[in-house]
């Protein structure tokens, strides 16, 4: 013991000694006295070095750390202007440093591995700057790099090291790092992020990282092509995105960055990575950073006891604190970890720590002590200490002092008494020194106040103090217009509002502690061991919520506000309901209040007002303008208030600039008074304290919000004019509009205008540093270029860091700065040198590749880098002389302009495309004649044509085509432009019944096909993508004809013309027979019939021309291209339809080996289902030919694409197989198969011989599963029904006979269609786990695990008894509805798409489902009888059982009786949806995300089951995803309008009940739902014929039952108990009859007809028509949610379905 003791003291010693010459060495001045102590510590060092290998005493990797750090930060610390002692100052600490790593490689090989980046990093920078001591420090290098390779630790650190510079001192060294690095071969562009990510920097030392930045920048250049497929990696999967990631980790770079000297030159080079990026699409609203990874990691390690989790964090942030440059930084962590690690918590968090192997552990031994401290804890509470805590001045910041108000709250907060755990009471020593310390410790204070709280007193004062601090943001104060410029953590910037407001820093601190005390678990009593709900974690304080909110809007911590506004109304609303239910009975109107959402922020924004001072409404707007979200904006009112500024807000927001316009102008001629109540509210602000500043800041608001206005129309010209009138009017030019005129100027090239001087107060904003820039780089005045590109990244990139950037739209507008800064930079080479060809060719090559990323970005993120490349090409025009290189830039500049015109057009921006189209008319480098001439001419057309001037436009088309006729057979160049105009004239033509149909496709449509067919030429990908479109039109212009025919071939007008037509024949051949011919009449009537007969003859003629000119050019437009694969669809529909016509099955026969086999999987169930079907002439009986092209496209798509098509075809295989297992369950006699039914059978297994040849081993593997799943479904489990634990599997069981089939993949997987049919590196069947479980219902479906070859579970649901084939089709049409949404930008960029799951059935009645993981279904979240959020959070409401007793009561009432029973119930159980995503997502911006893609998925489903008819969507059939919060829809069985016909028929179109609109959150279905469900409506009614041409090959499935029949209905609705609606949710399709029995049994006739009727029903849903009225989208989706909310509705519902839930 006491060698230990000893061992201890020596160790205290070693660390005391070495902070104290250092302490020394910090506080002298004088450079020769600082040289003497340097050499002490050189001394003193280089005796410790010689016992590191003895270890110490267990400090060694202390000591070597401490070393380490002291010596580089003395490197660091050095001044520019070095005088003889520095150096030899300098060389003194590089000689002790080579020591030091020698002495660690030689005696501890790891010890340096975890310091090589710092340690490098710094000698890298020194070689730079220091010649004196180049040859040492490169020296030292070689030693680290080369030297020791055999060195592990090292060799695993070198290829982490940032790149060196690319310098000849440096090229060993580089070519060494470089083997190490890509000795597996070279990086892909992922590879290289992933290797930046993966460096580690030291906070304290962020220059490390410069090197590796400025090669990132290099590779992000080179390998552009690559960032694409990492954009569609974001896009599926942003959270793990490695571009998300890699910009995070550029903000917390740039914000460590921003503090440290020397720290611009970081700024810099990461403003040149993101200009390299741009501002791509990176398909979030937020960013997930600025979370203290201290506290997360503390948080994962000790989820649940917080006093463990505190000492973590500490001793964590003192650890860090050990290798602070600051030597009393240092000083008072070493006080600080010995007085923690001597306490008894301190103590038993070592012993319970150590076994996770933390090298933490390892420097802080020398801190702990053998004894435990026995002084006392804390020095005595005096009454003053507490009094000093309740005092308004400790909470009050001044300005600038952010840092002395937090350490003083710190120490009065230690010194009160209220804080009582020992290890944070010894904390206080650091507490004095370091402000980043007190911040973090400052919320586990108050937590442990509270936690201590007995009497509540301390949570009072705590409330108090911290209520006025957040009041005190709410006066007027400037608006967050400019959320990324507030100041950076320990800035101490000061308020421009004046003194009574805290600094965002401040803020931000306190906004720390009440997120912090919000994510901990509240007790229900001080010292109680039971914990409460969110709702009570949210009230650690009383506070008023909306002023926390508006506090952190004020921080730009956006999500974080919007969250403290919806506890701040959910609070209120709790109030409000406890006060009326003290009071007496509420009335009905009361009961639906919460359920008109507008009526409810509108009410609730009053009494915000009166309560704080504060409109809840304008907060929410002003949230939601900042987050960059399209919908939320609507649903706090935006367009349908009356104040002015909210209008304008959302003219803006709808970039419905000339509205915006309009009230610009309006408003400038209203009184003054009355434009300070709304449009200038920004002017007041700023003016609050200086009223005669008030005018001309009213001025200089409207004078930007008039700029913003006639620049995004694209008004150029008028925009000049106001500014020059503006200029005369208004003195003093104020930033915001200096930086207007300037960007005018860039943009017009007005280089020599007379813009305003510039001010000494005023720095150049980022419009004036590009107009110089340019101005510059016309002048050839380089250098001035340079620094202002220089100066204006680094403002740039530090506006970002110094934000709080929990919003992505705050950062793209600085992504699209930083690209613009990039794209001036890269064309210096064209003015500084002569102009060549390559570099021309070389710059508008990455233009076009970086134009390539911005594909998805908002177009006004777009357009200021193709204003930007206009005005540079402008300016180059306008410098260059030689006629040939201003010929090819002139043709360069317009190819330029149509792209702009192209992109602007698709944006909606006619205004901005038809000014691309004048500046190209007024250019002078396309001659008339030219083929670019042509293309500006067909462009135009288009953009009148948008502008919905079709007259102008047609014309415009007309005139090409007159003159384009005699130039194509002469200058084949033409062809495509001309082909493109007879293509659109066409379509238009048709659009606006200008022409017959016969000259649109003689005339137009086929002469465009004709043209682009006999073109020549070398294959393009845009020629191709013509001809594809060209194939389109014709056919969908054939196909709309043989529709209106054939629809009028089955009118009762046509049927009753075909009864007179029979009529007359027997009437003539009567006259014949009679001999009466010559007779007037009779002569009459000859005439007439044959009248009649030739138009019959050539309506069918015309029938059948235009059917075949249809599937001729669906199979060519298939043939050719991928964007348009949906029309498969319609072609297998003409197919099917015409599957006696011999011409169409010709063509398909030689179509299906033109058309690649992929594309007909889709609709392989259905395909299949008709194999067998032998269909004949009904005219000359011969077969038509039918089935062979059938089983040839089968064939040929099973063997391309076995995984997708060979369990479809063994399941008709199998189909017969159900009978023996039923009758052995059942012991009833079999149904003998149908003879259709074993015809199907025998083609199928035919089918399967074929691919047998070629793939034996995988028929094999897939026939012995199928079997297995097969008897494993039929396995009578019934003994087992009430068993919750997991059965074993019986060992005879076939499928525990599985092992390793490496040809089968899992079946519930969904894997991507590979049109080159390559499929490699497939998850295989590799076993299944040896037990099941029961799942509840009437057939006892088994779930099961499957294991891959790649060592995943997956579980499974196998059913038996039960036709899943309705749920697979369904899945279908969810999957065809999310392609279809995938395919729209607006619905894309919302994320909207439909949650599906897989379903393989392996014979009629048996098949496997994906299970899916992860999910609940929202009834056991909400009314589960034992953990329900109904019971957790209301349990004074009724209980769901007894909510059902009372509706079971009234359901045999009359209507009026159900509704006040519905009535009473809701106003009795009251909505609690809205807690699932605030108890599962603490992280405001997760949360904030989580629940928008709850709202999403509640409105796609919502709208797609309604087009499709689906029903039953009783609270069990709708599961939650507990990771990501969307919807998946199971249990399909009621579909296509079929719920209408139950007994208890369904009155709702879908599921929206109380609590499915309580999870949207305050707003409800204002915003957000009703947005996405217009979008999506918008998507389907756009798609309805690609939609009715899938339901239609559905219908007619002879396979697919999908009609109610009285069976199915008595399942669903017959059973009145709990347990027994679950059985009937978990079983909905009994066995039964098979499906083709049963139609046989019934009328084909009947059932065609309700299949008609099914299918004019969804074309009418299609169409707008609801309730004989035809309704725009906004109508329709407005009835539709009225419907589904209105109490009348759901009262009549079957009480299964719970509609009070």
């Amino acid at each position: 013991m006491d060698i230990c003791v000893s061992e201890k003291f020596h160790t205290m010693s070693m660390q005391k000694i070495l902070t104290s010459i250092c302490q020394r060495a910090a506080d002298t001045t004088n450079a020769y006295e600082r040289h003497r102590i340097l050499m002490m510590y050189h001394l003193f060092v280089n005796l410790l070095l010689r016992e590191v290998k003895d270890g110490l005493g267990g400090a060694w990797a202390f000591v070597l750390r401490d070393v380490i750090y002291t010596l580089i930060h003395h490197i660091n610390s050095r001044s520019v202007q070095q005088d003889e002692v520095s150096m030899r100052s300098l060389a003194l600490c590089c000689d002790l440093l080579t020591t030091v790593c020698q002495t660690a490689v030689h005696c501890c090989d790891d010890a340096l591995e975890s310091h090589l980046q710092v340690i490098v990093g710094t000698l890298t920078a020194q070689v730079t700057q220091q010649s004196a001591i180049s040859q040492q420090v490169l020296h030292l290098l070689k030693f680290l790099v080369i030297d020791n390779l055999d060195n592990k630790h090292l060799r695993r650190a070198i290829p982490l090291l940032e790149p060196f510079p690319d310098r000849p001192a440096f090229r060993e060294l580089r070519e060494a790092q470089h083997a190490l690095k890509y000795s597996s071969g070279a990086f892909s562009l992922r590879q290289e992020i992933e290797h930046f990510l993966s460096v580690t920097s030291c906070d304290s030392l962020p220059l490390t990282r410069l090197e590796g930045l400025k090669d990132l920048k290099r590779q992000l250049q080179t390998l552009k092509q690559q960032i694409k497929q990492l954009l569609k990696e974001c896009h599926a999967d942003p959270a793990g995105s490695v571009l998300v990631k890699l910009v995070l980790d550029f903000l917390q770079l740039c914000k460590l960055a921003t503090n440290h000297p020397g720290g611009r030159d970081i700024l810099e080079a990461v403003g040149g990575c993101l200009g390299e990026l741009g501002p791509v699409d990176l398909s979030t609203i937020a960013l997930h950073h600025g979370k203290d990874q201290i506290y997360s990691q503390a948080a994962e390690l000790y989820p649940l006891d917080a006093l463990p989790r505190w000492i973590f964090i500490i001793l964590s942030c003192m650890n860090n604190a050990l290798t602070h440059h600051s030597i009393s930084v240092r000083q008072a962590a070493a006080v600080c970890l010995k007085d923690v690690l001597s306490t008894q918590p301190g103590s038993d968090f070592w012993e319970m720590y150590k076994s996770q192997r933390d090298p933490m552990l390892l420097y802080l031994s020398p801190f702990r002590s053998a004894k435990r401290k026995e002084q006392p804890v804390r020095s005595e509470v005096t009454p003053g200490s507490r009094d000093r805590l309740d005092s308004t001045d400790l909470w009050t910041v001044q300005p600038g002092q952010h840092k002395d108000w937090l350490k003083n709250l710190c120490m009065a907060l230690l010194d009160s008494g209220g804080v009582e755990n020992e290890a944070l009471l010894m904390t206080k020593p650091l507490c004095q020194v370091k402000t980043d310390f007190c911040q973090r410790v400052l919320p586990l204070f108050i937590h442990d106040m509270l936690l201590g709280d007995r009497n509540g007193s301390w949570r009072e004062l705590l409330s108090t103090h911290i209520q006025n601090f957040f009041s005190s943001c709410s006066r007027p104060a400037r608006p967050s217009s400019n959320p990324s410029t507030p100041p950076s953590l320990d800035s101490g910037e000061m308020d421009a509002n004046g003194q009574s407001h805290p600094d965002k820093c401040s803020l931000r601190t306190m906004l720390a502690v009440i997120n912090y005390l919000r994510q901990q678990a509240r007790p229900l009593r001080p010292g109680s061991a039971e914990y409460g709900t969110v709702c009570e974690a949210n009230f650690w304080l009383d506070l008023n919520y909306l002023e926390v909110a508006r506090a952190a809007q004020l921080c730009s911590a956006h999500f974080t506000a919007l969250l403290y506004s919806e506890i701040y109304v959910d609070n209120i609303r709790t109030n409000m309901e406890e006060k009326r239910r003290a009071q007496s009975r509420t009335s009905r109107r009361i009961a639906f209040d919460d359920s008109s959402q507008n009526l409810s922020i509108g009410s609730m924004s009053e009494r915000s007002v009166e309560d704080s001072g504060i409109s809840l409404q304008d907060l929410l707007i002003d949230v939601y303008k900042s987050i960059g979200e399209p919908d939320s904006l609507y649903g706090c009112g935006g367009g349908k208030l009356i104040n002015p500024l909210t209008r304008i807000r959302t003219y803006e927001h709808e970039a419905m600039w000339g509205k915006a316009l309009a009230s610009y102008d309006l408003h400038s001629n209203l009184p003054e008074v009355t434009r300070q109540v709304g449009i200038v509210e920004n002017a007041e602000r700023e003016s609050v304290e200086q009223p005669e500043r008030l005018h001309s800041n009213l001025s200089r608001t409207l004078a930007m919000f008039m700029f913003q206005g006639l620049q995004n129309l694209g008004l150029c010209g008028i925009l000049s004019t106001y500014l020059a009138g503006l200029e005369r009017e208004v003195a003093e030019w104020g930033p915001e509009l200096r930086e207007l005129r300037f960007q005018a100027a860039w943009r017009s090239t007005q280089w020599d205008q007379d813009l305003p001087g510039r001010s000494e107060k005023l720095n150049p904003g980022f419009n004036e540093s590009m107009f110089t820039a340019m101005q510059s780089l016309r002048d050839k005045d380089f250098s001035v270029f340079e620094r202002t590109l220089e100066y204006a990244r680094g403002n740039v990139v530090e506006e970002i860091s110094r934000g709080s950037l929990e919003a992505v739209s705050s950062l793209y507008p600085a992504l699209c700065s930083l690209q613009m800064i990039e794209e001036l930079q890269s064309v210096r080479p064209l003015f500084s040198g002569p102009l060549s060809d390559s570099d021309l060719v070389e710059v508008y090559s990455k233009w076009h590749q970086h134009l390539d990323l911005l594909v998805d970005s908002d177009f006004s993120l777009v357009e200021p880098i193709l204003a930007l490349r206009s005005s540079i090409q402008e300016t180059l025009l306008t410098c260059e002389a030689e006629p040939d290189r201003k010929s090819y830039l002139s043709s360069a500049y317009s190819s330029h302009l149509m792209e702009l015109c192209r992109l602007a057009r698709s944006a909606g921006n006619t205004q901005l495309a038809e000014r691309a189209v004048y500046q190209m008319k007024q250019h002078s480098g396309v001659s008339s004649g030219s083929v670019s001439s042509w293309a500006w001419q067909l462009e135009e057309a288009q953009v009148f044509w948008v502008k919905k001037e079709s007259g102008l436009a047609l014309g415009l088309l007309r005139q090409m085509i007159d003159k384009l006729e005699d130039l194509v057979e002469v200058n084949p160049a033409v062809v495509p432009v001309y082909s493109e105009c007879m293509r659109l004239c066409g379509s238009w033509l048709s659009k606006s019944c200008l022409e017959s149909p016969a000259v649109i496709l003689d005339s137009f449509l086929e002469r465009a096909v004709e043209v682009i067919v006999g073109h020549g030429g070398a294959p393009d990908p845009k020629l191709q993508s013509q001809k594809t479109q060209a194939f389109l039109s014709l056919a969908r212009f054939s196909d709309a004809q043989y529709q209106g025919i054939e629809n009028y071939m089955r009118s009762s007008e046509f049927e009753n013309k075909q009864a007179l037509l029979e009529k007359a024949k027997e009437e003539v051949d009567l006259m014949k027979e009679r001999r009466v011919v010559n007779n007037r009449y009779t002569v009459k009537v000859q005439r007439e019939l044959e009248l009649d007969v030739r138009a019959l003859a050539n309506l069918r003629a015309d029938r059948r021309r235009f059917l075949l000119k249809a599937v001729e050019n669906y199979i060519r437009c298939l043939e050719l291209g991928e964007e348009h694969d949906t029309w498969v669809f319609r072609l297998a529909s003409l197919w099917l339809e015409n599957a006696d016509v011999k011409n169409v099955n010709d063509m398909m026969k030689e179509g299906v080996t033109k058309i690649p086999s992929y594309k007909f999987l889709p609709l392989m169930y259905q395909l299949a289902a008709r194999m067998g079907t032998k269909v004949a002439n009904p005219v000359t009986s011969e077969d038509a030919g039918f089935h062979n092209v059938l089983k040839e496209l089968i064939c040929r798509a099973s063997m391309d694409h076995p995984h997708h098509t060979l369990f479809i075809i063994l399941a008709l295989v199998n189909a017969n197989k159900d009978e023996s297992f039923s009758r052995r369950l059942s012991k009833t006699s079999a149904r003998q198969p149908s003879p259709l039914d074993l015809e199907r059978a025998e083609v199928a297994l035919k089918i399967i011989n074929v691919i047998r040849k070629r793939k034996a081993e995988m028929i094999r593997g897939i026939e012995t599963l199928c079997s297995a799943y097969i008897s494993l479904a039929y396995m009578d489990a019934s003994r087992h029904k009430t068993e919750k634990k997991a059965i074993p599997i019986p060992a005879d069981q076939p499928i525990m006979q599985i092992k390793d089939l490496g040809d089968v993949i899992i079946p519930t997987m969904e894997i991507k269609v590979d049109p080159s049919g390559q499929y490699e590196d497939l998850v295989t069947i590799s076993s299944f786990k040896p037990h099941y479980h029961l799942a509840g219902g009437v057939n006892l479906p088994k779930i099961i695990d499957c294991v891959g070859s790649d060592g995943k579970s997956r579980r499974q649901l196998v059913k038996g008894q039960d036709d899943l084939r309705q749920d697979a089709v369904m899945q279908q049409v969810f999957h065809m509805c999310s392609t279809l949404l995938q395919r729209n930008a607006e619905t894309r960029k919302r994320k909207l798409n439909i949650r599906r799951y897989k379903v393989v059935p392996f014979s009629q009645r048996s098949g496997v489902l994906e299970w899916c993981s992860g999910t609940v279904p929202i009834g056991e979240f909400l009314v589960d009888a034992q953990k329900g959020a109904h019971k957790r959070f209301r349990p004074q409401d009724w209980s769901n059982m007894a909510c059902r007793k009372k509706m079971m009561d009234a359901q045999r009432m009359e209507f009026d009786t159900k509704l006040q029973a519905f009535t009473e119930v809701c106003q009795n159980f009251r909505p609690v949806f809205r807690y699932f995503c605030m108890e599962r997502f603490l992280d405001p911006a997760v949360w904030m995300e989580k629940r928008l893609a709850y709202t999403r998925s509640v409105a796609t489903s919502s709208i797609v089951g309604y087009i499709v008819g689906l029903g039953d969507r009783h609270i069990q059939n709708i599961l939650i995803d507990e990771q990501s919060a969307e919807l998946v829809h199971i249990d399909l069985g009621v579909a296509f309008e079929q719920g209408k016909i139950l007994p208890t028929p369904e009155t709702v179109p879908f599921r929206l009940s109380r609590d499915i609109v309580d999870g949207m959150g305050i707003t409800g279905v204002e915003g957000v739902f009703r947005r996405c469900c217009e979008k999506t409506m918008e998507v389907m009614r756009s798609s309805q014929e690609v939609l009715l041409t899938i339901v239609e090959v559905l219908l007619y499935d002879p396979l697919f039952d999908w009609t109610m029949n009285p069976l199915k209905a008595f399942y669903l609705q017959q059973q009145q108990d709990e347990q027994a609606e679950l059985n009937a949710t978990l079983n909905p399709t009994p066995a039964g009859e098979e499906p083709e029995a049963q139609r046989k049994a019934s009328d084909s006739q009947s059932f065609n007809k309700v299949a008609e009727r099914v299918l004019l029903r969804l074309q009418e849903k299609l169409k707008g028509v609801e309730e004989g009225a035809v309704l725009s989208v906004g109508g329709q989706v407005n009835l539709l949610i009225q419907q589904a909310m209105d109490p009348k509705n759901l009262s009549r519902l079957f009480p299964g379905w719970q509609a009070w839930v």
